[in-house]
């Protein structure tokens, strides 16, 4: 019976020593993940153009005021991105409550035209750039550089809604820039565009994600 005992104790130890050791493993496992974790800042430029409609006939349809459809549209393609990505080692953040964000915004030029438009830097403060990005403890900008608004007549009758980015790393290099667009009936209020780019908006996140891998 004491042998039994014996044995009975030492497997006992052995048991908690093997947790232990696969607790700890787990732990360290989780901590790596955590700080090879991406986060990529997405900010919103108000930039919203149209080959058809002008502002004032936006807002009539949409119930959006003019001064907000920039902001409304870059909000729900940035919630969009942020909830559409499925990669534990990325993370999309808004820009939203940044306090300094408005001075980046104004001081990024877009150059090109209709859905092929692309952010330049050329003209942003490096050390701004960096405080911003400390900020918001990311390695990546994520600019929706315009929205553009494409009317088609023939042969269906159907509204392309474009949104042009480009990706910047921290020291300011375009690592990659696109677009991507999903289609409406109509110019449509907040909730039905929402749902309309999901898919659209899952794209540039998955593109995005692609193109940081091979930085």
């Amino acid at each position: 019976m004491k042998t039994t005992l014996i044995k009975n104790i030492i497997l006992g130890l052995a048991a908690m020593t093997f947790i232990t050791t696969a607790n700890a493993e787990d732990s360290n496992k989780e901590n790596k993940t955590k700080d090879m974790q991406v986060k990529v800042l997405v900010v919103g430029l108000d930039n919203v153009g149209s080959n058809y409609f002008p502002a004032p006939m936006i807002t009539e349809e949409t119930g959006i005021p003019q001064d907000s459809i920039g902001d409304t549209y870059n909000r729900i393609i940035t919630n969009n991105i942020i909830q559409a990505n499925k990669d534990k080692k990325y993370t999309f953040v808004s820009s939203e409550n940044l306090p300094d964000v408005n001075t980046l915004v104004t001081e990024v030029k877009v150059n090109g035209e209709n859905e092929d438009t692309y952010a330049d830097l050329s003209n942003v403060n490096k050390e701004e750039f960096s405080k911003i990005l400390n900020e918001a403890d990311a390695d990546y900008v994520l600019f929706l550089n315009k929205h553009y608004l494409k009317w088609q007549d023939t042969p269906l009758r159907t509204l392309f809604h474009f949104v042009s980015y480009s990706l910047y790393d921290r020291n300011q290099h375009e690592v990659t820039k696109g677009n991507n667009y999903f289609t409406c009936m109509n110019l449509e209020k907040g909730a039905k565009l929402s749902k309309a780019s999901r898919k659209s908006s899952s794209k540039i996140a998955s593109e995005v994600i692609k193109s940081i891998n091979k930085d």
